[in-house]
């Protein structure tokens, strides 16, 4: 197995329920900030998705990235691993 099955498994997560999670996020993170975020971007990036969040501003925020063990417990449905 390994980084290719890593980065599939996470494609996988990205497609089946990438809308939901980042729907979640913006709502969460805009409650939060009083509107500041307005999008989210999603990234596969090998063994985690990475997590932008685009400013109000036009500027953009790295956050926590969603590590593969953690999506492995989320989403089982896409079976998750390394």
């Amino acid at each position: 197995m390994g980084s290719g099955s890593a980065m599939s498994s996470i494609d996988r997560v990205i497609e089946r329920h990438g809308d939901e999670i980042r729907q979640n996020l913006i709502t969460e993170l805009a409650e939060q900030t009083d509107g500041l975020v307005t999008d989210v971007h999603l990234e596969n990036n090998l063994y985690e998705i990475t997590v932008t969040a685009v400013l109000s501003n036009g500027k953009t925020l790295e956050l926590r990235p969603m590590d593969i063990d953690n999506l492995a417990e989320d989403y089982p449905d896409c079976k998750v691993g390394y």
